[in-house]
């Protein structure tokens, strides 16, 4: 008996941290999507926005990012999850909100072929968008709307053809602002000025520059298109500047709080996120704004939380 009373406080105990626990933890309805990746279907319908678009975090409520964007996959994974819902419950509800997203996408198309970050935006939020693969993703996500392939089987003639067409401008535009340095064709910057079509900068450490890991998508995508005698120039141009630029004799290590580059013969070839423009030379800037030409020479916050270095040029199968 004295035994079956010495567990009872700690039962009780017990119980207390349970019931904080659930006091601490909201019911799974109240919680907030952050974004279309995480989201339930039910909460894509509820936030898909009256232009048709999504914010990449459904919590925000006002400044620029509370307007629809394609930054940080979004729009264009509502609109694929959406279409894959609807091709498993055949609810035209999902359908319909599918439909809306990809005429967004649409109107968000710049005349000249070119994608904004965030619709209707001021700002590096209205530039040509690049980074993070944001303009290529809407452009691969279009090219199957205009076939009609896996999960947009339902879409009409009509949004195929239009589809279609926003493809082909995109295109256009990307051959067009490939950047040229004296006369000879190298690659694309993160971003590029809507209006003079030269690479731009955005946040403080993202400058005008040529960037090499949007580039490499960017000539990904190219190659899934009939060949031209002028996107079969780009992709020469581009793989032949990203042979040109790559870094061998050096590798990158991740500590326990920083990033460094030390000295190895037999690191395999990695490429700089930035070049600069004339010289190719890497260039890593932190939040003040100022080119460097050394890692170590940007702060620690800058190192650590971005990526400088990468082995992307590597997919293209041809180091």
């Amino acid at each position: 008996m004295l035994a079956k009373f010495k567990k009872i406080p700690a039962l009780l105990a017990l119980s207390l941290i349970f019931s904080v626990i659930t006091l601490l933890i909201p019911p799974s309805s109240t919680v907030l999507a952050s974004s279309g990746e995480t989201a339930s279907i039910s909460d894509i319908l509820k936030y898909q926005q009256a232009d048709g678009g999504w914010k990449k975090d459904y919590s925000t409520t006002s400044g620029e990012w509370s307007k629809s964007t394609i930054d940080n996959k979004a729009t264009y994974t509502e609109i694929r999850r959406l279409a894959a819902e609807y091709q498993k419950t055949n609810n035209a509800q999902y359908s319909a909100a599918a439909i809306r997203g990809i005429n967004f996408l649409l109107n968000m198309q710049y005349a000249n072929g070119g994608w904004p970050q965030i619709y209707n935006s001021s700002g590096y939020h209205k530039h040509i968008t690049f980074n993070d693969n944001a303009m290529i993703n809407v452009m691969i996500l279009l090219d199957d709307v205009a076939n009609k392939k896996g999960d947009f089987s339902f879409v009409d003639s009509t949004l195929a053809s239009r589809a279609s067409s926003a493809v082909s401008k995109g295109i256009n535009l990307i051959l067009q602002i490939q950047v040229s340095v004296n006369g000879k064709l190298t690659v694309w910057g993160q971003q590029h000025d809507s209006s003079t079509l030269k690479p731009a900068g955005a946040r403080s450490y993202e400058v005008p520059s040529l960037s090499a890991q949007e580039s490499v998508n960017i000539v990904k995508f190219l190659k899934t298109r009939a060949s031209t005698t002028a996107i079969a120039n780009s992709i020469k141009a581009a793989e032949d500047w990203l042979k040109a630029v790559k870094i061998t004799g050096i590798k990158v290590v991740k500590t326990t709080d920083d990033v460094v580059v030390v000295s190895d013969p037999s690191a395999p070839a990695i490429w700089a996120r930035f070049y600069e423009i004339n010289t190719n030379k890497p260039i890593f800037v932190g939040r003040d704004g100022i080119v460097k030409y050394k890692l170590s020479d940007i702060e620690q916050e800058r190192r650590v939380n971005y990526s400088w270095y990468g082995n992307w040029a590597n997919s293209l199968g041809i180091y």
